[in-house]
């Protein structure tokens, strides 16, 4: 018998709140600090069993089958594809997926079960992270407002899609401050949270806490290296690259940085990351390929029906979405997160709804990986989505109850 709701997630929430309360930690400074709170829920997702974060890239814009499709054990790929090959082994490439709504337009509906629904990406942070400090997190990368896949209590929400400004809300001020010590300067918003820890914290969560101020570190190193540099004791924010599309490969990595440490530090359960928009305005400029990307798809290949620029353009964002894939992998946290690529058709130059290019990584042992042997056309993102919600156990959750029937046979372990 499916064991209830409030046996299952409610339990989580009280183990999680009888830390807090061991620890003396009470809801204001939870409320002063993410980073507490998210190393406080460490505890408690070390002791869990199976995934229990998700994430989901988008690409616009599908791809063309005959590019796309690697073989049943991923030992040869497409051009499209070729990229995933640094990820195989963690990847389950969907076989003939249809699309419930495919076409331009569409990005609000591609992991949400309706029109005036709430998306995925938000009720699983609902489901997997209610106690965590953000319910979701979703950036972007030249989305421009334009191309929106996240919807709160039945309204959009545009992708953040400034890495600076997604690191500064999550992770605190840039702002120099700690003299030195390159920790204090990452986490000025927190300190005086931090301060307060320092009675509170037994020797298990201080080594947390340094274990996550200095993941915190790196990638503000990271920032500070592709802005030009800083030094610790400069008294101004590093020097921000220009948010531009020369820019893109930059942007697009940054976020997956911060994606990977949110995720690593607890401070959500749910993140998602769109390169681009449905619209495909955005160029390339460092590619071969001059003009936008949905000129590459539709009219920038000269009548040349192998579609090399298409090809190139579209496996760059592949590059770009396995590099995010990779990242979840290299901190340790893949295994316990689901990953789905989602796009919004199949051939873009034909607007198809067919032959969709879809994803889904890591899981630990939940998924069946470096496999591509399951899917059809009779299921679309919808049915990727609730094989997801069940692979996290999101499906004894009132959200998602009765979705097991949704499962696309052959990708659950």
């Amino acid at each position: 018998m499916k064991k209830p709701y409030k046996n299952v997630f409610d339990k989580r929430r009280r183990d999680l709140l009888k830390i807090f309360a061991a620890a003396g930690i009470g809801k204001g400074l939870l409320r002063a600090s993410p980073l507490v709170g998210g190393m406080m829920a460490s505890r408690l997702a070390e002791a869990q069993t199976g995934p229990n974060k998700s994430v989901v890239i988008y690409v616009p814009d599908g791809a063309l089958p005959e590019h796309w499709y690697p073989n049943e054990d991923l030992t040869s790929f497409g051009d499209m594809s070729q990229p995933y090959s640094t990820v195989a082994s963690e990847c389950n490439f969907l076989k003939s997926m249809g699309h419930h709504r495919g076409g331009h337009g569409v990005m609000p509906t591609i992991i949400n079960n309706s029109w005036g629904g709430d998306s995925f990406d938000v009720n699983m942070g609902r489901i997997l992270g209610e106690n965590l400090p953000f319910t979701y997190v979703n950036l972007g990368v030249h989305s421009n407002g334009k191309g929106v896949l996240t919807k709160d209590n039945g309204s959009k929400v545009p992708f953040e899609d400034n890495p600076f400004n997604a690191f500064n809300r999550l992770f605190g001020n840039l702002q120099p401050g700690g003299g030195g010590n390159p920790k204090l300067n990452a986490v000025d918003a927190h300190l005086d949270a931090v301060r307060a820890l320092k009675i509170k914290l037994g020797s298990y969560e201080q080594q947390r806490l340094d274990s996550h101020l200095t993941a915190i570190e790196e990638t503000q190193r990271r920032l500070q290296d592709l802005g030009g540099g800083l030094s610790c004791a400069a008294a101004s924010p590093p020097a921000e690259f220009p948010i531009e599309f020369s820019t893109f490969q930059q942007q697009a990595e940054l976020q997956a940085d911060i994606i990977a440490l949110a995720l690593e530090c607890n401070f959500t359960a749910s993140c998602s990351l769109a390169l681009g928009n449905d619209g495909a305005e955005f160029t390339l400029p460092y590619l071969n390929f001059q003009n936008t990307y949905h000129s590459s798809i539709h009219g920038g290949n000269g009548g040349d029906p192998t579609y090399p620029h298409y090809r190139e353009t579209r496996a760059h964002l592949s590059s770009l979405s396995a590099s995010l894939i990779g990242r979840l992998r290299d901190r340790g946290i893949l295994d316990s997160t689901i990953v789905c690529e989602v796009t919004d058709m199949g051939n873009g130059d034909a607007h198809s709804n067919t032959d969709v290019p879809l994803i889904m990584a890591g899981g630990g042992g939940a998924i069946q990986r470096g496999v591509s042997n399951a899917g059809g056309a009779s299921y679309t993102p919808l049915h990727q989505i609730h094989t997801a919600a069940v692979a996290l156990q999101a499906h004894q959750h009132p959200l998602y109850q009765g979705y097991e029937s949704e499962v696309i046979p052959g990708v659950l372990t």
